[in-house]
């Protein structure tokens, strides 16, 4: 398990807000338990990585990993870059995931990105994921569900204070799904689809989505 004291280590010197989201970012989702479903080398891009997070974290998890973060935000990036463990293979690009091509990789993920981009957006994103991966690779998804309902009318509360109120993350509104819709996208698209609930132990209704290309189709 991924020391949580080796994570805030490299935001020491970052701003007072920036370490205060990370410590309840990591109390409210899990992103370390998130680490063990990626390969321990290859190269993976993390669409939307903010401030460098979960490089950081998959960093920590294997320094074998390849890891790309792409980010619209460019002052989360440049806190991004001054994160980074020395010989680390990471690295940082500034970019819309709407409208750039990604780099190649044999994982590509989004974590809690989908959400705040509208409804008309995601399956062209997707369809780009699929496009830019290998034949037998893997797309993952970490995103909220509606289900619980309880849970996601929580989730929608403290979104509402990030987002709108304080300003933790770029976004006007929200674009959730849930589970039925997400299926049904991705497995249009190509993909073999696993959902794996993740909300056990939590307030909020954490889902994973493990995607795989089929290896029988043309990369």
């Amino acid at each position: 398990m991924i020391d949580k004291n080796k994570i805030f280590e490299l935001y020491r010197n970052a701003s007072f807000i920036t370490r205060a989201y990370l410590r309840i970012k990591l109390r409210i989702c899990p992103l370390i338990q998130l680490e063990a479903f990626f390969p321990r080398e290859g190269t993976i891009v993390d669409l939307g990585c903010g401030n460098g997070l979960f490089p950081n974290i998959l960093n920590l998890g294997s320094p074998e990993r390849r890891v790309i973060g792409i980010d619209l935000d460019e002052k989360k990036i440049e806190v991004a870059n001054q994160t980074k463990v020395p010989g680390s293979q990471i690295t940082y690009q500034n970019g819309d995931v709407v409208d750039a091509d990604y780099p190649l990789g044999d994982v590509i993920t989004l974590v809690d990105v989908l959400y705040l981009i509208p409804y008309d957006k995601h399956e062209l994103i997707l369809q780009k994921c699929y496009q830019f991966l290998p034949s037998g690779g893997t797309l993952i998804i970490k995103e909220m569900d509606t289900a619980p309902r309880w849970k996601y009318a929580w989730n929608l509360f403290q979104e509402t204070l990030a987002v709108k109120l304080i300003g933790f993350t770029l976004g006007e509104r929200f674009y959730f799904r849930n589970q039925k819709e997400y299926l049904e996208i991705l497995q249009r698209i190509g993909f073999s689809v696993k959902p794996v609930p993740m909300h056990s132990g939590y307030w909020y209704p954490h889902i994973v989505y493990i995607c795989t290309k089929s290896p029988n189709l043309n990369s």
